[in-house]
């Protein structure tokens, strides 16, 4: 076909065309896969126009005004001791072609590595001929009239070093440097061809609109198997970090509301800080950074280093240089606040329910081996969905009279089941479902997210434990992933969502007897309840279970992330690092008879019923 044809019949095939190739000016075609180069042929990048909704198309693109002003965005790339780490770093970043645009920085906080990291930096910038200025962050100093003996102990682990340094650069560069924004990597992170590309693009995004406080080159559901459109960009409420933008106006507010010990770590800290103030970070589907290190503070195990070697990193040559304004993704005024909403509810209410078909296989039968617990599921049919991936069969155990035992897959093996004392499981097969070329919405609660994600391509089958299990890339907890099974894409929507995503019979909202008590040091919440004659409802804690409604009842300063069965929780006791934080989680069980005797409970008591 001809050269205009190809390039329409691209445009068609939407993810699936990368650009045309042309061997003669009749005879072209469209590309999948990686662009090849070769001398016989002429290659047409395909370039991302447009996205969403055909209710969002539009001509009309942002003026040069509106890019990134290179003259105040710095990059600082913080670093500790990984020579070679960081040179590669630096390669992947210097050899873009509007690099030149941006002052770069490297910050070091290992004094006995400084002088070999200097030496890196120097032959980097002597080799790209663009200066890079160092500096070096001093360990933090104690303040023995406010630090305590344990904030003093945490200030010298891997953790707190870590978030010192961090802190030490968004000072340096926004206090003293007074940049209006910067760009933050870390060591062994290498960059996407279109790293800087995505920051220009999305610049005028973060003038506009009040409530993006950020733009980050990583989603930590890119994982290769899952993600395919390189010119897709989301919001999200969970802060990503990893190659992110933060703009020095957001740095002044959060730098008053950062706690002495951020215990479970700076990045945490910042999402319960996103959260609070309501605010999300732009991220794109397939990231633009990625981790290159075998070691390093959080990679420490050989599986660890697969779970990362997992993840996507775009291949996609950037449009933009120094010279022109950059609209690299083409239209994104579907990521302002209330276009995006509108686009959202828009796919929602399209979208079909994520359902499968199956039929009963064996009754009074479990599993002979079973290889997944896929959670508590609601019928056979919502286990069909999940199904087939892995060492996870077409076959499942499912028990009707107790769905909360959860939907169990069997293991491929000569005999699917096994009899059951009880007859209670019964096997059934799946059937194929899902179509790839339609959109689907599945609700899900927190408490079995991580054992359906493998199925929707946002976590690696058997790796589970390796990251804190909790829901990332999130959008009001609105997750968007990929029936691995079908190749179909699937909005997954929490049952808790702030938002009214899924129809009134299948939300989970804060019941209207929920009475919020705080409790006293040492008390659980059965234990607060019980005194005023009311009972503790596991369920509701999930709606407390948040920096507003902590401050409201402790009028808490600093609030956190945590790792515990008591949480929500206030600390009180002045010897606790955490101490006058309130601490909400992303990643811990909710329990009504838990407690700790430094803190103080936000409890969900309820009026007992007669």
């Amino acid at each position: 076909m001809v050269l205009s044809e190809a390039k329409e019949h691209c445009v068609k095939l939407g993810r699936l065309c990368r650009g045309v190739t042309c061997e003669a000016a009749s005879n072209c075609s469209a590309m999948t896969g990686h662009q090849v180069l070769n001398q016989s042929a002429t290659s047409y990048t395909k370039l991302c126009v447009f996205f969403g909704d055909e209710t969002f198309k539009s001509s009309t693109l942002h003026a040069a005004s509106q890019d990134v002003p290179s003259s105040d965005v710095a990059i600082v790339v913080l670093a500790h001791n990984r020579k070679n780490d960081l040179s590669i770093c630096l390669d992947s970043l210097l050899r873009l072609p509007d690099a030149k645009l941006f002052q770069v920085y490297v910050s070091l906080d290992d004094d006995s590595a400084y002088s070999e990291m200097q030496e890196a930096v120097i032959n980097i910038s002597g080799h790209y001929g663009q200066e890079i200025g160092v500096w070096f962050v001093k360990p933090r100093a104690v303040n023995f009239a406010v630090d305590n003996g344990e904030q003093q102990k945490w200030f010298k682990t891997s953790t707190g070093k870590i978030a010192h340094h961090y802190w030490s650069a968004f000072e340096r560069v926004f206090m003293k440097q007074q940049h209006d924004a910067a760009i933050f990597l870390e060591e062994d992170l290498v960059v996407a061809p279109d790293f800087l590309a995505l920051f220009r693009s999305t610049a005028w995004v973060l003038a506009e609109d009040p409530s993006v406080w950020c733009v980050s080159a990583w989603n930590d559901g890119g994982f290769a198997f899952a993600v395919s459109d390189q010119c897709r960009l989301f919001r999200t409420t969970y802060f990503p970090g990893l190659g992110f933008l933060l703009q020095r106006k957001v740095w002044i507010r959060l730098r008053e509301e950062w706690p002495s010990a951020p215990t479970m770590g700076w990045d945490y800290w910042m999402r319960t800080a996103f959260r609070r103030a309501d605010k999300e970070c732009i991220i794109p589907e397939v990231p633009r950074s990625r981790h290159e290190s075998r070691k390093g503070s959080s990679i420490v195990t050989r599986k660890q280093v697969e779970y990362f070697e997992l993840m996507a990193l775009s291949q996609q040559s950037s449009s933009c240089d120094g010279t022109r304004p950059c609209n690299h993704f083409g239209n994104i005024d579907y990521l302002l606040k209330d276009t995006y909403e509108f686009w959202m509810h828009s796919a929602l209410h399209k979208a079909e329910r994520m359902t499968g078909s199956s039929h009963l296989f064996q009754s009074g039968q479990e599993c002979t081996s079973e290889a997944i617990n896929l959670g508590h599921l609601a019928t056979p049919e919502d286990c069909a969905a999940l199904v087939g991936l892995g060492e996870c069969s077409e076959y499942f155990g499912f028990a009707r009279q107790y769905p909360y035992w959860g939907c169990r897959c069997c293991r491929f093996g000569k005999k699917i089941g096994k009899e059951h004392p009880g007859k209670a499981w019964s096997i059934y097969r799946a059937s194929l479902t899902g179509d790839p070329g339609k959109t689907y919405v599945f609700p899900y609660t927190f408490e079995n997210y991580m054992s359906i994600a493998p199925s929707f391509g946002l976590q690696p089958e058997g790796m589970a434990n390796l990251v804190p299990p909790d829901v990332r890339a999130e959008h009001y907890g609105l997750v968007v992933g990929k029936h691995l099974t079908s190749q179909a894409v699937v909005l997954l929507v929490d049952k808790r969502s702030p938002k009214p995503y899924l129809p009134v019979d299948e939300q989970l909202s804060p019941d209207p007897r929920l009475m919020p008590m705080a409790g006293a040091k040492g008390q659980s919440c059965d234990e607060v309840c019980q005194q005023r004659r009311m009972s503790c409802s596991a369920e509701q804690l999930h709606f407390l279970n948040n920096c507003i409604n902590m401050t409201a009842h402790f009028g808490c300063k600093f609030c956190a992330h945590q790792s515990g069965a008591e949480l929500p929780a206030y600390v009180a006791d002045d010897f606790e690092p955490t101490v006058g934080q309130c601490l909400v989680t992303f990643i811990s069980q909710l329990q009504c008879n838990t407690k700790h005797p430094s803190t103080r409970r936000l409890c969900p008591c309820m009026a007992q019923t007669a």
